[in-house]
C-alpha cells in the first residue's frame, strides 16, 4: 500500500460550462486550497478492505471539517477544502498527521488479514 499527500489549488475552467470563469458558480473554487490524500494498493482484496474501512473513517470525521472521502478503484481518496486565507504550515502539518494515522491503521489491518 502507498500513500500520496498533496495540496492543490483548483483552476477555473475557461468557457461557459459549470465551474468555468464565465459562470457565477465558478466563484466557489476561487480562494480555496485542497488537501488531498490517496491510499492506493494494487491488490484488489486490499482495496476491498479499504472500501469497507472507509465507512468507519467517515463516521470519525466531523461534518464541519469539510472533508470528503471517496472510494476509488485504486483505494480511498480523502479531500479537505481550506480557504486560501486560512491555509498555513500548521494546517498542512495537521493534515499530514491525520493522513499518517489513517495510513498506520489501514496498514495494521492489511498486515493482519
Amino acid at each position: 500500500m502507498e500513500m500520496q499527500i498533496r495540496a492543490e489549488t483548483p483552476r477555473a475552467k475557461k468557457g461557459w460550462g459549470m465551474g468555468s470563469t464565465m459562470m457565477a458558480g465558478g466563484s466557489k473554487i476561487r480562494g480555496v486550497k485542497l488537501l488531498i490524500t490517496e491510499f492506493r494498493d494494487i491488490d484488489i482484496k486490499n482495496v476491498q478492505i479499504m472500501h469497507k474501512l472507509s465507512s468507519v473513517f467517515m463516521s470519525m470525521i466531523k461534518s464541519e471539517d469539510d472533508i470528503e472521502l471517496s472510494e476509488e478503484e485504486y483505494g480511498i481518496r480523502i479531500v479537505k477544502t481550506v480557504s486560501q486565507e486560512n491555509y498555513n504550515n500548521e494546517i498542512w502539518d495537521q493534515w499530514v498527521l491525520f493522513s499518517r494515522r489513517i495510513y498506520d491503521n489501514i496498514s495494521k489491518i492489511l498486515k493482519g488479514k
